[in-house]
């Protein structure tokens, strides 16, 4: 038997009082002889013999009641016999201090009431136990063992992380430091894991662990932390409808609100900020549903506008502001690569728009330099296509940019299924010269949208003598753009990093004088509006990723992110004419906060938007019997779950003793103080 506080036993001692108070309590009585009291002397001496007795019965009830008591508040409790090996006890306590932590519970919110549940779990432990406390930082000082004194300094210290964490990756890096622990530094005997968290069904999955065979004994207690409200009214995303504008242009901002609550929320209030402006509305959402709205705006100064969306919610407020960025352009930039026949139109369309500042070379002359600034590159009547120049197309669509092929009249087959294939894209069969008619636009496609004032059944467009038959293409990854009568595709786009466009004709007068339309420079300036390149609109915290950024080859000043308060210089690797961002660093995700940054060398290059991560917005919690059965099938055989909905100060926490095991000393020493009363009360001298 082992006890929780042996230092209560000492009270034991005290026991000795009433033993000592009942000896001295008895008188020698003098004798005193009647002949004529015989049969009175015998009476007299039953009675002193009864009377002892039951005082020696009054003695062990209340010296069995006051041990009792002293035993409850000791609290035993039995090892099992497995627990014997030998090496040192540790408790790992994981604190989710996740940001859905910062809901509401019963006495403050979630986090503080864990930080207190694991404060007084390490009170109670035994004095040579060490703790390993984990949190959502997963930072490089944690990964060490606490006395009781150290432990609770370090909960104290735990603060809400940006960054949320599967349940599966908090075990494997908790299980990899004390696998290494036991095999380099010291033997473990035990392992008490405690993971305090609201278990929520978006960062609950043990997928990603399997338990397997520690060389010491464990036991896995789980304490879920409950919120009082779960409703959340947060902004899910935001998107524009086309990334970038030119200035003067409107601009249609959109936005989805989510509702995570049992109840319909009417009249939500949320504010728009943008290009200094600042507009609201009000939205009505369905339980567990969405609501999407948008607003216009035509901002005028060109470079990057800041903008916020807004949701009004007391309850949970992480996911309430949603930060984004816009790029309203200078100029496009467009490099064409003509062939030998290849058409001059295709280079008179963008000069007569003074937005777009256009390039050309030919197949033989073309540097790849030219690309580090350009939004679209256009291939023009191209016949034979070297394998350099597909390589460097291949590596400019990944880089973000976008392509405009219009094939030569008499192609190289396997150079364009070449080129063809690195789009996903089968390649062409060869020429078809029946049914070459345009019977289709996709006016629902983004690509048309607001180029027609109203849809045309009867399209005036020149017959086409000969185009080119696309294999395979109803299995790619393609949108058809534009539809012949004979149901092959004139145009079509791939989507990529960039942009892939193909028209599946050449442009020579002979061939049918599609030039002379006036649907083809509508296509090739909205393809170049598409094409105009800029940083993404917002970036989520812990899971950014890298930012790619055209770089001058003499360009030695590394790139910084500033923020009003701070400066970083994240990792960077310049290659191929593009500097290469992490964003996703770890020692980057903890010092970066939601807000605007401005990227920088020696001149501004861009604004960048960081959103926190949405991910436990969503605040539905699993039940007991799923995270029963999470931890089952993960391999943990012994696992208690307690769940906390009345706050820390009224939660009780057992570990490594049966919880009713004090209890059954407290009855006993009320059973013991009955016996003693029911003696006093019915045995009569």
């Amino acid at each position: 038997m082992s006890f929780v506080h042996p230092g209560y036993l000492w009270f034991l001692s005290l026991l000795a009082i009433p033993i000592i108070l009942h000896l001295f309590h008895f008188r020698r009585f003098k004798r005193f002889y009647f002949p004529s009291l015989k049969y009175l002397k015998e009476q007299e001496q039953e009675k002193k013999s009864v009377k002892k007795l039951k005082r020696l019965l009054i003695l062990c009830a209340r010296l069995l009641a006051f041990a009792a008591l002293i035993f409850a508040f000791a609290q035993p409790f039995f090892k099992q016999a497995a627990l014997s090996k030998n090496g040192i006890p540790v408790t790992a306590i994981y604190v989710d201090n996740s940001l859905s932590m910062s809901t509401k519970g019963t006495e403050g919110e979630l986090l503080s009431e864990a930080r207190e549940i694991a404060k007084n779990i390490i009170s109670k432990s035994s004095g040579n136990t060490r703790f390993f406390i984990v949190t959502n930082g997963f930072l490089g000082i944690e990964r060490e063992l606490h006395s009781k004194a150290t432990a609770l300094e370090v909960i104290d210290k735990i603060i809400l992380n940006k960054s949320p964490r599967q349940m599966g990756q908090v075990l494997n890096w908790q299980h990899e430091y004390l696998n290494r622990y036991h095999r380099e530094i010291a033997g473990i005997s035990k392992v008490n894991s405690v993971y305090i968290s609201d278990f929520q069904k978006s960062t609950g999955s043990l997928s990603t662990y399997k338990h397997e065979q520690t060389p010491w004994n464990e036991q896995a207690y789980i304490i879920q932390c409950l919120p009082q409200n779960s409703d959340n009214l947060f902004v899910d995303s935001v998107w524009m409808e086309y990334p970038v504008h030119k200035p003067g242009q409107s601009c249609k901002l959109n936005f989805r609100v989510k509702n995570i609550g049992k109840d319909e929320a009417t009249d939500v209030p949320v504010s728009v900020q943008f290009d200094g402006k600042t507009r609201m509305t009000n939205l009505s959402i369905n339980a567990g549903s969405n609501a999407t709205s948008h607003m216009f705006f035509t901002p005028t100064n060109p470079g990057y506008i800041e903008g916020k969306v807004s949701v009004e919610d007391r309850n949970i407020t992480f996911d309430d502001d949603f930060y984004f960025t816009n790029e309203l352009s200078k100029e496009g930039h467009v490099v064409i690569i003509n062939g030998e026949f290849g058409e001059s139109s295709t280079e008179k369309v963008f000069l007569t728009e003074p937005f777009y500042t256009v390039e050309t070379c030919t197949e033989f002359s073309f540097n790849k330099r030219l690309l580090n600034q350009a939004d679209l590159l256009i291939l023009n009547g191209i016949n034979e296509l070297p394998s350099g120049l597909i390589s460097d197309i291949s590596s400019f669509l990944a880089q973000g940019g976008s392509v405009f092929c219009i094939p030569g009249s008499e192609i190289n087959l396997t150079d364009y299924t070449q080129l063809l294939k690195t789009v996903g894209l089968s390649g062409y069969n060869g020429k078809v010269t029946t049914g070459n008619q345009l019977s289709e636009i996709s006016y629902a496609s983004k690509f048309f949208n607001g180029m027609f004032d109203k849809q045309q059944k009867s399209l005036n467009l020149p017959l086409l003598k000969s185009v080119y038959s696309l294999r395979d293409y109803r299995q790619a990854n393609a949108e058809v753009l534009l539809k012949l009568r004979n149901q092959l595709p004139l145009m079509l786009a791939v989507k990529q990093k960039g942009m892939f466009y193909l028209l599946n004709t050449d442009l020579s007068k002979t061939n049918g004088g599609f030039t002379a339309n006036a649907l083809f420079p509508s296509i090739l300036l909205r393809s170049a509006e598409l094409s105009l390149r800029s940083f993404p609109a917002y970036f989520t915290i812990g899971s950014a990723g890298v930012l790619e950024i055209p770089s001058n080859a003499s360009q030695d000043e590394p790139l910084t992110l500033n923020s009003t308060s701070e400066t970083f210089i994240p990792k960077q690797m310049i290659s191929d004419g593009m500097v290469r961002l992490q964003l996703n660093q770890p020692e980057l995700n903890e010092r970066i906060t939601e807000g605007f940054y401005t990227v920088k060398s020696s001149q501004v290059l861009g604004k960048l938007a960081f959103n926190l991560n949405r991910s436990e917005s969503n605040t539905a919690l699993q039940s007991e019997d799923a995270l029963k059965f999470q931890f089952g099938q993960a391999g943990f055989s012994n696992v208690s779950i307690q769940r906390m909905q009345d706050g820390n100060s009224s939660f009780e926490f057992s570990m490594e003793k049966p919880s009713s095991f004090w209890r059954t000393f407290v009855l006993l020493a009320l059973l013991f103080l009955l016996v003693e009363m029911a003696i006093l009360k019915f045995w009569k001298s």
